[in-house]
Parts: C-alpha cells; sequence; structure tokens
C-alpha cells in the first residue's frame, strides 16, 4: 500500500514535467499556432472623408477640421515632421484671404535633428515679401480639436508648438503656435498663433461671425494657384 501511495506521487511530478514535452493534461495545442500576423493595418487615418473630391468649403468656406489624409499615403510617425516648406494662403478660400490675423506666407523648417527647433516666418498679410518674424519653436505634443473631436471625426488633431527662440523680428505675438500640419492630397495646413494655448483651441467652438470666426486658415503650397482643400 505504501508503495502504492509513493508511485502516485512520483508519477505526478514526472506527468508536470512530461507535459513541458508531450500533452500528458490531454490539452491540444494545435490551436495555439498564433502567427500574430502583424499585417493589421492599422490605419487610424482611413477616415479620409473624401479624400477624392474638392472640398469646397460649403459653409462659407469655413474649415470642416479633418485631415483629409490619404490612407494610402505613407505619413511620418509624428505629424509635426511635415512643417517643412513655403506656404501661402488658399488662392481660392475667401475666409482665409481676407482675415488679417493670417499671415500671407509662411515658410517651415523642420529637421528630425536631435536638439534641434522648428523654425517658422511669419510674412505679413498684406505683402507676400514683407517678413514681419522669424522665430524657433519646440514642439510640445498634441491636441484634439474641442469642435470636431470625436464625434465628427478622430483625425481632427493639432500639434502645438512653444517659442523657445527669437531669430529676427518680433515673435512676442506668436508665442504659441497650434498647426493641422500639412497632410493630404494636394496638400494643405491650418494654423492658429497666439499667447494661449487654450483660447487658441477653443477658437474652433466660436459662433461663425464677419470677423471671420472660427479661426480656420488654410495655406498650400507655395507653387499652387488653385484650391488646396
Amino acid at each position: 500500500m505504501k508503495y502504492s501511495i509513493l508511485n502516485k506521487v512520483t508519477v505526478i511530478p514526472y506527468c508536470a514535467l512530461a507535459m513541458l514535452f508531450t500533452n500528458c493534461g490531454g490539452h491540444n495545442h494545435e490551436h495555439e499556432d498564433h502567427s500574430h500576423d502583424h499585417g493589421h493595418s492599422h490605419s487610424h487615418d482611413s477616415h479620409a472623408h473624401g479624400d477624392d473630391e474638392a472640398h469646397s468649403h460649403d459653409h462659407d468656406e469655413r474649415g470642416d477640421g479633418h485631415s483629409h489624409y490619404d490612407p494610402k499615403a505613407k505619413k511620418p510617425a509624428f505629424t509635426y515632421l511635415t512643417m517643412n516648406g513655403d506656404f501661402h494662403l488658399n488662392p481660392e478660400d475667401s475666409m482665409s484671404q481676407n482675415d488679417p490675423r493670417n499671415p500671407a506666407r509662411l515658410t517651415l523648417e523642420t529637421s528630425e535633428e536631435k536638439g534641434s527647433v522648428t523654425k517658422m516666418t511669419f510674412y505679413d498679410h498684406n505683402d507676400i515679401s514683407l517678413k514681419l518674424a522669424e522665430c524657433g519653436y519646440e514642439f510640445i505634443g498634441s491636441r484634439p480639436d474641442p469642435h470636431y473631436y470625436p464625434e465628427q471625426t478622430k483625425t481632427s488633431i493639432w500639434d502645438v508648438f512653444k517659442k523657445v527662440e527669437d531669430f529676427s523680428g518680433d515673435c512676442s505675438n506668436y508665442t504659441y503656435v497650434i498647426s493641422r500640419s500639412p497632410h493630404g492630397d494636394p496638400v494643405h495646413m491650418h494654423l492658429r498663433y497666439g499667447n494661449d494655448v487654450e483660447k487658441l483651441l477653443a477658437m474652433s467652438n466660436d459662433e461663425e461671425d464677419e470677423n471671420f470666426n472660427p479661426w480656420w486658415a488654410t495655406y498650400c503650397d507655395i507653387e499652387r494657384t488653385t484650391s488646396c482643400d
């Protein structure tokens, strides 16, 4: 009897050890062939919202808060890295063209080099050749648009920049810049500037009025002569 009990006690650890290599417990691992095919293309920006259609700004040409991303296009991991190029106000957008807050031209320089800043140059609203300020910025994060996100779109995200350097001109009006960084086809962007990030974001909820609110300045590539949004 003692020998029988001892045998049973001895068999249990042997079975446990054998389970590492065999089907001792009767559990079939055939269904655990987890291939983990990482081909799940989690296209978070697949909400194209009619990227292949012309965006005519039916509501008095105000911005619609969407990124208009082409889901097939390659996009950088961080949208603020697209802050590069020479841009002017959307040629066929009277709201952008007539709003005196909007610089007529923006020149943007962003590098992936560590320690570098994003350089933004702002030009006079009425003179595309008159440089007002050249300022250096640090990207400090992204914020959802309080009007559009998330009920109307999940891609309405602003990149937020804080001024860290004054290169030339008067940068005092441009302490913070929020941008819907360059995106879409054709490429376009939206930008606001000021001294209070919360107030800049809240402008998306402003009532429509004769002072070009809510503020949705739209910019196109400097070479473009037709609408880009």
